[in-house]
This record gives structure tokens, C-alpha cells and sequence, in this order.
């Protein structure tokens, strides 16, 4: 099931918040986790059982890292099994290498969990906090399994450690204002997947179907910028769903993205991009290659966004994106010291991220290497007649998407806010945006089919 859904929107979550509050506070984690456990079902009863399977494997590991703790050669093999299980489940449900055997058998990608990479790692982190004793081995069952399988972030994330949410997870009291927030961030959300990235995104997939290049070099690589603007908002506009609907069910899950994306360094990105994901692989890998050592920075920094790159998708351009962001890091680090910023540094930044947006979204190397060609050497110097009609098509949804993205819009907000009328006026309105958003949604939902499909699946 998607969040971008007709059955999401007016069944799904209205019936279990009705449900989850009139339950008793001490069945609340149960029914919880009973919503969640459903949750998964309604994308595909194998998609289900596997993650399940998964929960109780880290369960039970979890316990025998607790009992084997004084035991340090068979911890470390248990925590190796585990992982391997774990992560080797992601490679092989995510690979594309693997997609014409689980075609044949599985048809197509009903296998394939949403958001078993967030699983992964969440699941992966706590029995490596169990192992390193900064938490111990959960022997409440309801309890673990509600922070692996907590359905708002299971798409999306965020990623959050077992030790910082395990008290506060699904226990709160009913509060009227911080429902309609979620809900409001929910349908925001959904409105910049598919309003502006969904439409936007079309810019590139037209480019991408073009074999003999009528296009200008201008125009291509304003293509990949498009690209990097659609994942953006995408990426964040579904964080801002999870965020919206934990907030419905009392839960307070931290941000995934920054407010911009206009960055004045490669450095800049790395902190603001999925942040919780790449702390995690900070703190969970590159930690164990840092050293004072040039050599070892940059085998910390290409070890760890190789790995972030696997992440987002087991195939060589997703590697690539990784490592080459991780380059640029330590070469950022070795020789741009200047912390001031300037039009120049945002440019550049822009530019290679542009290049990441065209190896993070196609499949394999041969297009990523048609693609790239037209954009250094291949396409036509001065605007064609071609360009003209892509713009007319999608230069209005791009200039929305990349005002939307400068974050802008946030500056002219507080404007408003401080004047007086506003803050008589404040409820009235908020809730006028609220059934703007919901209707702006249902009818892109009606023309698109009353479901979406994500990008980039996770």
C-alpha cells in the first residue's frame, strides 16, 4: 500500500486512528503494531511474511547478543550471522541482477518489501547497539517489533535508534492540535510528490526517450537538474508524510532533509540529505576506517557512501553516485578550506549533484554513459525547436518546483506571520490551506489512477 493512495487517504488511516485512540493506553503498543503488521500485508502477503521473518530473526538475536555478551568470539559470530542474513535479504530482493528469477517465481517485485531498506538498518543498528551494551536485548516482543515495524516510517524512514525512541513510541494522550498538524504535513506531502514531482519529473523521463538528441546541451543538463529537483522533492515530500502521520498517532519522528536544496558544498549536502541515513553509515561504518591519516579519510569517506549509494540501489550507478560523493568530500576536505560561500560554490555543487540525480535514477551503465555524453559533447550548441517545446510542456512546473525547493517561500511566511491580522486570522486559514491541499491531492489522485508509485523505492 502507498501513502499516495485513495485506500490510504479515506480508509486506511482515518479507520486506525479512530481505532488506536479508542483503544485503552495499555493496548495501544499492541494495536499498534497489529495496525503496522497490516499495514504490510496490504502490499503483498510474501512482502509480509519476509519482513516478519526478519523482525523475529533480530529478536532473537538481540537476546542471544544479550546472554552471550561475556562471550566475546561467539558474540561477534552471532552478530556476523545476523547481519549477513540481514543485509544479505536487501541485496537479494533489491538486486536488479536477481529480477527475471523473482519475476518467474514471485511475479515481479511482490517480493520485494517497501522500505525494507529502512528495516534493515534500523534492525541492523540495534543488534549492533545490543552487541557494543548501549542497550540490551529487548525481551518484549511487542515492544521491538512496534519499533521495527512502526508503519509511518516504514517507506521513508527516518532512522532512529532503538535507545532513543523505545520509552516514547506509541504513548501518548489524545491532542487535537497536533493531529491536525500531522495531517496538514501529511497532505503537503503528498501534494509535492504529486503536483511538482511527479510532473516535473517528466522532463527527464522525455530527455531519457530520446535516442537521436534533438535536444541542446543547455537543455540536457537542465534535464539533470529537473531530476535532482524531482528526487528532492520526492525523497521529502514522502519524509514529510511519515513525519505527518506519526504525528497523527502521537509520535514524534526527527527530519530527514534539510529545507533546501541549494547547497554551498558538497559538505552541505552530505549533512542535509537523508540525514538519518547517513548517519547511520557514519557512525555504524566509516567510524571503523577513520584515522589522522590522508589515505584512510578518503577510504573512510568512499567506503561509507559507496555503501549509502548500495543503499539506494544494488547496481553499479548507485555505486558510482556513492563513491563519487564520497570523493568529493575528502577532496573538498584536502583543498577547499574556505568556509566562505559564493555563487560559484553553489553552482558547482549543483552541477555534480546533477550528474548524482542521472546516476542515482538509471538502471545501468550503458544509459547512464548515452546520457552523460549528450550532456558533456553530444547535443546541439544553440537552442533547437525541440527546447522550445519541452519548456512550454514543463518550464512552468520546474520554475514552481525550484522556488518550492530554495525554501524562499519560508522567509515570505514569516513575513506574513508577524502582521497582526494573521494571528487573528491564523486557524481560519490554516485550515482553508488544509482543504485546499486535501483537494488538490484527490483530484491529482483521480487523474493519475487513485494510486502512485514511488521513483525510487526504498
Amino acid at each position: 500500500m502507498q501513502f499516495a493512495s485513495f485506500t490510504f487517504l479515506f480508509f486506511f488511516l482515518p479507520i486506525t486512528m479512530g481505532i488506536y485512540y479508542l483503544t485503552p493506553r495499555r493496548w495501544k503498543r499492541e494495536v499498534m503494531l497489529g495496525i503496522s503488521i497490516l499495514f504490510l500485508f496490504c502490499g503483498g502477503w510474501m512482502a509480509a511474511l519476509t519482513e516478519l521473518v526478519l523482525a523475529a530473526l533480530t529478536y532473537g538475536a538481540g537476546l542471544l547478543l544479550e546472554k552471550l555478551r561475556s562471550k566475546k568470539a561467539l558474540s561477534r559470530l552471532t552478530l556476523a550471522g545476523t547481519l549477513l542474513v540481514q543485509f544479505g535479504a536487501l541485496i537479494v530482493l533489491r538486486s536488479d541482477w536477481l529480477y527475471s528469477l523473482k519475476a518467474g517465481a514471485f511475479h515481479g517485485s511482490a517480493l520485494f518489501p517497501l522500505g525494507l531498506a529502512f528495516f534493515v538498518l534500523q534492525s541492523a543498528g540495534y543488534c549492533i547497539d545490543v552487541f557494543r551494551g548501549k542497550c540490551r536485548g529487548e525481551t518484549n516482543w511487542r515492544r521491538l517489533g512496534l519499533y521495527l515495524l512502526f508503519y509511518p516510517r516504514l517507506i521513508m524512514g527516518p532512522v532512529v535508534s532503538y535507545p532513543m525512541v523505545h520509552k516514547t513510541i506509541c504513548d501518548p494522550a489524545f491532542d487535537m492540535s497536533r493531529i491536525g498538524g500531522g495531517l496538514l504535513r501529511f497532505l503537503v506531502g503528498m501534494a509535492k510528490k504529486l503536483f511538482l514531482a511527479d510532473w516535473v519529473g517528466m522532463l527527464f523521463q522525455t530527455l531519457c526517450q530520446t535516442s537521436d538528441a534533438p535536444y541542446s546541451m543547455l537543455v540536457v543538463w537542465l534535464g539533470a537538474f529537473s531530476q535532482l529537483v524531482t528526487l528532492y522533492l520526492e525523497l521529502s515530500g514522502y519524509a514529510d508524510m511519515a513525519i505527518g502521520i506519526g504525528a497523527c498517532y502521537g509520535v514524534r519522528l526527527p527530519k530527514s532533509y534539510g529545507k533546501s536544496l541549494f547547497y554551498p558544498s558538497i559538505a552541505a549536502f552530505a549533512d542535509q540529505w537523508n540525514r538519518t541515513v547517513v548517519q547511520w553509515f557514519s557512525h555504524y561504518v566509516g567510524t571503523h576506517f577513520r584515522g589522522s591519516n590522508r589515505f584512510f579519510q578518503l577510504l573512510a569517506l568512499m567506503i561509507t557512501w559507496g555503501c549509502i549509494g548500495l543503499w539506494y540501489g544494488v547496481r553499479l550507478p548507485s555505486l558510482l553516485f556513492g563513491l563519487l560523493i564520497g570523493f568529493c568530500l575528502w577532496l573538498a576536505h584536502l583543498l577547499w578550506r574556505d568556509k566562505r560561500t559564493s555563487m560559484l560554490r553553489y553552482a558547482l555543487t549543483l552541477l555534480l549533484l546533477s550528474v548524482g540525480a542521472v546516476l542515482l535514477t538509471l538502471p545501468d551503465l550503458p544509459s547512464v554513459w548515452n546520457y552523460l555524453k549528450i550532456m558533456l559533447c553530444g547535443g546541439h550548441i544553440a537552442p533547437t525547436e525541440a527546447d522550445a517545446d519541452l519548456l512550454r510542456a514543463y518550464g512552468l512546473a520546474l520554475a514552481a518546483a525550484v522556488y518550492s525547493v530554495s525554501g524562499n517561500w519560508r522567509w515570505l511566511f514569516h513575513l506574513v506571520e508577524e502582521k497582526p491580522w494573521f494571528r487573528i486570522l491564523r486557524v481560519p486559514l490554516t485550515v482553508l490551506f488544509g482543504i485546499g491541499a486535501l483537494l488538490l491531492d484527490v483530484m491529482l489522485l483521480v487523474h493519475t489512477g487513485g494510486t502512485v508509485q514511488m521513483q525510487l523505492v526504498l
